[in-house]
């Protein structure tokens, strides 16, 4: 296994090298897409509509498919006490709609007859309704779509609702249990963020989910499914004209086209960022089915509506980096790759690297190592910005671009409606250029540096066979 160098900016992690000294706030930065942008020849509009619904629509010629997405802003974190779970099971169900009545074929079996992948992806902050379709069946799947939000649960039964479930508890249980990834996603938010509102699971436990009902789902469904909570996203080959056209055409009864009134866009301050750990507060320590001892250490910096994304990039790079120095240390029992994560929510950046242990380790010894480890970072990552050394600012901005170039590649969609949300812009790579402008300047990156970029504010967590 080797070092994760790439975990995609545009979804949640990415990869970064080098680091720097500022040149002045007004040094220009060369355009990552100047020549190199691979969506240059993309074009993108974006709408509001009366009903409070926004829009993005997104022309790229290179595309093959067209990928919708209707992103609601309602996730794990608007889940009432004790129904955790609710949001992810709300947006299963919605793909066992019947629009055509009580017997008609579901909403899922209408998208597989003209071939098209669909799943739904869930943050503690939004949730994903997701569709790629050949552009020929465009039509179809637009319209089916503006009947979900119409009617998300039309004639799901009873019996559709325990299937769900049970195929969700079912998820999970493989979730928890993946060798490997499993108790690290499990335990992360829940034991290093526990008490704060990205704390609690996505998807729920099998516990939560065993206590939810119908009667939960769709009462949950009728408060946020609505117009005013949607960020409607097309991206694909077809004419910007063509696209908003069919949009407006499909979705005429779910705009507020022709009313007086104008519904405002359901907006929501993200939670705040997580108090810091007390300097030298204990290690958590959990058991889960790995095959060796894991450490984490994981560090929160603000999230996406504070737009200092390009300073999370450049922690990012320093995480790493002090991590590949530490292996190269032979004293300490660690394997020689490690694993860096990077997701960015609303309220909170999340950056957490992993590595595991080549030996079995007693408690008492794993504490002693983090502590060990600990004890390096603050120089190391002082080296790093140096801010007497221009040519490491310098270094960091080239890589910095490149990375933001390799990340359009293979980047998603689903983050432009994310962006778009909290920021107004859909043009994000652009966005996100003019954000590492900013970050690597003398009067930004340092302060930042002090401020959140500290040994004495990494969480660190344990996990043992």
């Amino acid at each position: 296994m080797g070092t994760v160098r790439l975990l995609g900016l545009l979804l949640l992690p990415l990869v970064m090298q080098g680091c720097a000294t500022a040149p002045p706030a007004t040094a220009p930065v060369p355009s990552a897409a100047r020549g190199l942008n691979p969506t240059a020849g993309a074009k993108v509009a974006t709408g509001a509509f009366p009903s409070g619904m926004r829009m993005v629509v997104r022309e790229d010629p290179k595309e093959s498919k067209v990928t919708m997405y209707v992103s609601y802003r309602v996730g794990a974190m608007d889940e009432p006490v004790g129904k955790a779970g609710l949001a992810e099971l709300a947006a299963r169900l919605t793909r066992m709609a019947r629009h055509g009545g009580a017997g008609a074929q579901t909403l899922e079996a209408r998208l597989v007859a003209v071939d098209a992948t669909t799943k739904s992806v869930l943050t503690h902050d939004d949730t994903e309704l997701w569709i790629s379709v050949d552009p020929a069946h465009f039509v179809t799947a637009v319209g089916l779509e503006a009947q979900r939000m119409l009617e998300p649960l039309a004639h799901v039964t009873e019996e559709d609702f325990l299937r769900v479930r049970a195929r969700q508890m079912d998820d999970l249980w493989s979730r928890y249990e993946e060798p490997g990834k499993g108790p690290s996603q499990r335990w992360l938010h829940e034991k290093l963020l526990s008490g704060h509102a990205y704390g609690r699971p996505e998807g729920g436990t099998p516990e939560s989910l065993e206590q939810l009902t119908l009667e939960d789902v769709r009462a949950f469904v009728k408060a946020n499914y609505t117009p005013a909570h949607a960020v409607l996203l097309v991206s694909g080959p077809m004419p910007l004209s063509d696209a908003k056209a069919e949009v407006a055409r499909a979705f005429a009864g779910l705009t507020g086209q022709g009313s007086e009134a104008r519904v405002p866009p359901v907006a929501r301050m993200p939670p705040p960022m997580p108090e810091d750990v007390p300097g030298g507060a204990p290690m958590q320590v959990v058991r889960g089915p790995m095959k060796a001892p894991r450490l984490h250490f994981v560090l929160t910096l603000p999230g996406r509506y504070s737009g200092k994304h390009g300073e999370g990039m450049v922690a990012h790079e320093a995480v790493q980096s002090w991590m590949n120095a530490n292996l190269k240390r032979d004293e300490y029992p660690l394997g020689r790759a490690f694993s860096v994560g990077y997701r960015e929510l609303d309220g909170v950046t999340v950056i957490d690297c992993f590595v595991d242990l080549v030996r079995p380790v007693r408690e008492q010894e794993a504490r002693k190592l983090v502590s060990s480890m600990l004890a390096t970072f603050d120089g190391h990552v002082g080296r790093m910005t140096d801010e007497a050394n221009p040519a490491i600012y310098k270094s960091l901005r080239a890589s910095l671009l490149q990375e933001l170039f390799r990340q359009s590649l293979t980047g998603s969609a689903v983050n432009i409606a994310r962006v778009f949300r909290a920021t107004g812009r859909a043009d994000i790579l652009r966005f996100r250029e003019e954000q590492v402008n900013r970050a690597l300047t003398s009067d930004v990156l340092p302060p930042y540096v002090r401020q959140y970029i500290r040994a004495e504010r990494m969480r660190t967590l344990l996990i043992l066979p």
